[in-house]
C-alpha cells in the first residue's frame, strides 16, 4: 500500500477567533488622514468596503502557521533528494557563496 505524508493545516481564516488581533499600525497624522481621504474620493463608492474581510489572528499564530507550512515543503537543504538525471547539479550552499565573492564574480571569463 502507498502511503504519502499528509498535513491537516487549517487555512489562516480558519484560525480566527473574535477579538485576537497581532500588530496594530500607530494612528496617522492629520495631514495622511487627509490625504487619505482625498484618495478615497476618488473612488466610487461600490469599490469601497465597509469592513475587511482579515482572520483575526494574533501574531504568534501567524508565525507558527507559515512555519508549519514551511516545513511541508520540500527541498534539499532539509532532506535527501535523489536527483534524477546526471545533467542536474546539486550545488551546497556553500559553493554558491563562493562563487558570489567579488574576487570571483567580476572576473573577465577571457582573462588568463
Amino acid at each position: 500500500m502507498f502511503r504519502q505524508a499528509s498535513w491537516d493545516e487549517k487555512l489562516v481564516y480558519e484560525l480566527s477567533k473574535n477579538g485576537v488581533y497581532g500588530y496594530v499600525p500607530p494612528s496617522v497624522d492629520e495631514e495622511m488622514r487627509l490625504a487619505g481621504e482625498k484618495m478615497m474620493a476618488l473612488l466610487p463608492s461600490e469599490l469601497i468596503r465597509s469592513d475587511l474581510p482579515l482572520p483575526e489572528v494574533s501574531e504568534v499564530d501567524v508565525v507558527r502557521h507559515y512555519m508549519r507550512l514551511s516545513q511541508m515543503n520540500f527541498s534539499v537543504s532539509t532532506t535527501f533528494y535523489p536527483l534524477g538525471s546526471c545533467t542536474m547539479k546539486y550545488n551546497p550552499a556553500v559553493n554558491n557563496q563562493i562563487a558570489s565573492f567579488d574576487e570571483v564574480l567580476n572576473l573577465h571569463p577571457l582573462q588568463p
